[in-house]
């Protein structure tokens, strides 16, 4: 397990035993947005050159309306050092918020856009396969998949797009020495 998993993983724990699991989540993508928006916070936030101690009590100022769970996070990433990693904690955090309330993110991609009927007929049918989940689906149009589609749930793609089917028949040829 990486380390991003694994602190993502250590926070949701940390913020389902509070029962604090959404608010840490906007607590985490506030803190991320303000950190774009300010170049000396990043800095100050980010740097090397700050001692952690004084890293500590500005997160404790700057997190005061925050949940526990996020103050206390902040916190652990700058004793461990590991500040670098909180902007890829944050949306693999938002994974396991939605795995938990029983949510799935999809992205299709079609050559064509689909009507608003097709699009609810795939996200039922995908939420009767995927046992009930909630699908949170996200379409994308690309001319160059010629027809078919392209689903993507999670870390795993299915290509069914016609394009994809001739790549690998070409792949197949290849390998036959047909080519």
């Amino acid at each position: 397990m990486s380390a991003v998993s694994t602190y993502a993983q250590a926070l949701f724990e940390a913020a389902r035993e509070r029962e604090e699991i959404e608010e840490t989540l906007e607590n985490l993508k506030e803190f991320v947005d303000v950190l774009h928006e300010s170049d000396e916070l990043r800095e100050f936030f980010y740097g090397t050159h700050i001692p952690e101690s004084q890293k500590r009590r500005a997160i404790d100022a700057l997190t005061e309306e925050m949940t526990t769970s996020t103050r206390n996070f902040l916190k652990i990433l700058i004793d461990n050092g590991r500040t670098e990693i909180l902007e890829d904690v944050v949306p693999r955090y938002e994974d396991l918020v939605e795995e938990y309330q029983g949510k799935v993110e999809v992205g299709l991609t079609t050559a064509v856009e689909l009507s608003d009927e097709m699009l609810d007929r795939f996200k039922s049918r995908l939420g009767e396969i995927l046992d009930g989940q909630e699908v949170m689906l996200e379409t994308y149009v690309d001319p160059n998949l010629v027809g078919g589609a392209l689903v993507r749930v999670g870390e795993k793609q299915i290509d069914g797009s016609v394009r994809g089917q001739l790549q690998g028949l070409r792949q197949k040829m290849l390998e036959r020495g047909s080519a």
